[in-house]
């Protein structure tokens, strides 16, 4: 634990507190009921356990030790952090701070994160961290596709499986069992260092650059654009493009109102684009509600949901969300039983076509890739029917998704930190350990170089039709089937 014992010296010296508001038994009490909620709520941590080999218990446990060396509010604050990090889920994560003590940190920690500048893009792709823009270091023009092998001089793999703890978002490889993040580069460890060490690997040969941590990289110039949710009629193509960048309310009337222009016009669709790449979620009722706008018959889905030992979600919870006659019994599956599962809901869902629907009955695609939440929630429910005329394109994300129930909200008793806990898991259909990550992609796409060095030599924006048709995998997926 030397690393981490670092990160919270750093975190004290740079900050110069020298004193804790809280009591090393306050804080033993703290963390003690951050860790045992977590276990007592989450439902995912037992099934990483057996499918990814990851025992999240003894990563918190081996975080408890750091306690007695602690002499910094903000590094309790982050000893906290670290401990919710540990159960890889982004449902699992601090939320933004009521009291005035947890907001100074939660605040100071943002300032650190901010005054971090440096940044490589890249991808995580059969096994390797490929860069994806081209830029500038010591003289050096680092080339897109160069790899990313090491950090601090420690291999990319064995760096990211030591460090769990020091950012959210890290995903798992089940095919070559291992964890990864693309944005690994910046975490709660290197944005209080002042340089980061990053070996660099083009055609055989390997280097290493210093980089200043406050200082931007240095990118070769390249269009710059802002992506937003929009409608589009493709009228050669005869395609409807919905570009939906987030599952918020607010678009929902937006589209609406696009998709009744365009009914209205009577014009010629042969097929219809849903882009929900890079939507990080929001409220189901977003990708329903415009399901409901396209289709001409019922979408029809199986929904089974468990809970770990049903511990806090109840009835009444449960049918404030619209459900009736709920029933909770324990999931006598011979795949889940072991785990001491509770079934909260076990029924058939339908998706009906709204009033105004385009009444369409072709096919509609689904672009998918770093989606999260809700957002995974519309691509379970669209690769659940393979003979359905909703298809989804795209690449899984290393995390568990599905439809589930809202993050339930806890605070702890000393330090009175805020935070949630994912409570719910989807089991539908589930075969085998895997298939609980509800992450199934219909049409899966390959990462391709040439993307990346297309987007940097156009002239215009890639988010245009121009460039979508000519360049981009989904799209050209899409006009192939």
């Amino acid at each position: 634990m030397k690393a981490l014992i670092t990160l919270f010296f750093i975190a004290q010296i740079i900050y110069g507190q020298s004193g804790l508001t809280f009591t090393k038994k306050q804080m033993y009490q703290d963390f003690d009921v951050l860790v045992a909620t977590i276990h007592s709520v989450s439902p995912h941590l037992p099934i990483k356990k057996d499918l990814w080999h990851y025992d999240a218990k003894k990563q918190m446990l081996d975080l408890r030790k750091n306690i007695d060396k602690i002499s910094s509010d903000l590094s309790f604050f982050i000893l906290l952090e670290s401990v919710l990090n540990t159960a890889l889920d982004e449902h699992t994560s601090l939320l933004r701070q009521d009291s005035v003590w947890a907001k100074q940190q939660y605040e100071a920690l943002k300032v650190a994160r901010n005054k971090f500048k440096f940044s490589i893009g890249n991808i995580y792709s059969d096994g390797k961290y490929l860069t994806t823009n081209p830029f500038i270091v010591q003289g050096d023009t680092v080339s897109i596709g160069t790899e990313i092998v090491e950090i601090e001089g420690e291999p990319m793999d064995r760096y990211i499986q030591r460090k769990l703890y020091v950012t959210d978002g890290i995903s798992y490889d089940l095919k070559r069992k291992k964890f990864y993040y693309a944005g690994i580069l910046k975490n709660n460890e290197t944005i209080f260092k002042d340089t980061l060490k990053i070996t660099l690997k083009k055609n055989g040969k390997s280097k290493t650059y210093a980089f200043a941590s406050n200082k931007f990289t240095k990118y070769l110039p390249t269009t710059k654009y802002r992506d937003s949710t929009r409608v589009e009629y493709w009228e050669k193509e005869k395609i409807i493009y919905i570009r939906l960048t987030d599952m918020e309310p607010e678009f929902t009337p937006f589209i609406n109102e696009k998709l009744a222009v365009l009914k209205e016009q009577n014009i010629s669709i042969d097929k219809i684009i849903i882009d929900i790449r890079r939507n990080g979620g929001g409220q189901d009722n977003v990708w329903q509600n415009l399901f409901a706008e396209l289709i001409a018959s019922p979408i029809k889905y199986s929904l089974k949901i468990d809970d770990f030992k049903n511990v806090v979600m109840s009835k009444e919870k449960i049918e404030r969300f619209g459900f009736k006659d709920v029933i909770i019994k324990k999931d006598k599956d011979p795949l889940l039983r072991k785990y001491h599962f509770y079934t909260l809901l076990n029924t058939r869902e339908s998706i009906e076509p709204s009033a105004t629907s385009l009444k369409f009955t072709g096919k509609i695609y689904l672009l998918a890739e770093q989606h999260y939440s809700s957002a995974g929630s519309a691509v379970s429910v669209a690769s659940s029917n393979p003979k359905d005329n909703l298809i989804s394109v795209g690449r899984k994300t290393g995390y568990f998704l599905g439809v589930g129930f809202s993050p339930q909200v806890f605070v702890l008793p000393n330090s009175k930190v805020k935070y949630r806990i994912a409570p719910s898991i989807e089991v539908t259909n589930a075969k085998n350990l895997t298939d609980l990550m509800q992450d199934k992609i219909e049409i899966e796409i390959p990462y391709d170089l040439n993307y990346y060095q297309n987007k940097f030599s156009y002239k215009g924006k890639p988010t245009d039709k121009d460039f979508l048709i000519r360049f981009d995998p989904f799209i050209k997926a899409v006009l192939e089937n």
